[in-house]
């Protein structure tokens, strides 16, 4: 592991992101693992950091299936030593980005209104690594305007042929989104209007193909015909710009679609 990417990272948030007066507001489990679902496009498993000790107070059982390792087997430490070399070197940068723009770009009560979007690989104990779709919501402030809790939804997207960068993402369905945005060169937060293209029901219908569902499956659920969803499968390729299923789905999840 590399030592001096860590003690980076670790700079980054005890710096950036100093919490002098915590909330000791309890965060609700039942809550946190409902918003934690609405993320998922595959297999995936969800924590908690508190950036007050910078420590996971919890981590959901979905790490057996994307990583092979029991949820109390996991930690921050871990999750370093899983990290594929080249991923853990790039993350601070990524990681930086992320805290400025929170804290510093936007009033800092809107950072509940994002979620951060990136990619790294994760080691399962196979051997294999895993390409790894990294979601992370703020959950709640500290009372001195600090990100204290946020929530890291980690899911499993190596079907989905997602080319891999160290692109970062901000999403929000209140708020501008901006995507995509290099972490090598100097900054440039494009807002994004990709996902305003969408009909809820061509949303709904994209959310059941990245699950992998064919047009009958599809149809039976949203109660029509297959002929309906192929038509509209159609128009959403056409508003995407997209060829194939595969690409439209890269460029949903990256844009915050799904």
């Amino acid at each position: 592991m590399d030592k001096l990417a860590v003690d980076k990272l670790m700079d980054v948030w005890e710096t950036g992101n100093k919490i002098l007066i915590p909330n000791k507001t309890k965060l609700c489990l039942d809550i946190v693992d409902q918003i934690a679902s609405l993320f998922s496009v595959g297999p995936f498993y969800y924590y908690i950091l508190n950036f007050e000790n910078i420590e996971m107070e919890y981590v959901s059982e979905g790490t057996r299936e994307v990583l092979g390792l029991e949820p109390e087997e996991f930690s921050l430490q871990k999750a370093f030593e899983m990290l594929h070399p080249e991923d853990l070197a790039r993350l601070y940068e990524k990681e930086a980005i992320a805290t400025d723009f929170l804290l510093n770009k936007i009033p800092v009560e809107e950072s509940l209104m994002y979620k951060v979007v990136y990619m790294f690989r994760l080691q399962h104990t196979s051997g294999i690594y895993k390409k790894i779709l990294h979601q992370a919501k703020t959950l709640s402030l500290s009372d001195d305007g600090k990100i204290q809790y946020t929530l890291g939804i980690h899911t499993d997207v190596s079907y989905l042929n997602i080319p891999f960068t160290h692109d970062i993402s901000f999403i929000s369905k209140e708020r501008p989104s901006y995507y995509a945005i290099k972490t090598e060169s100097s900054l440039d937060f494009k807002e994004s209007y990709f996902k305003n293209q969408f009909t809820n029901r061509e949303k709904e219908i994209i959310q059941q193909m990245s699950m992998g569902k064919d047009y009958n499956q599809i149809a039976q659920l949203l109660f029509v015909s297959p002929q309906t969803i192929t038509t509209h499968k159609k128009n959403i390729l056409s508003k995407s710009g997209c060829k194939n299923t595969p690409e439209l789905i890269t460029k949903c999840i990256r844009e915050g679609v799904i």
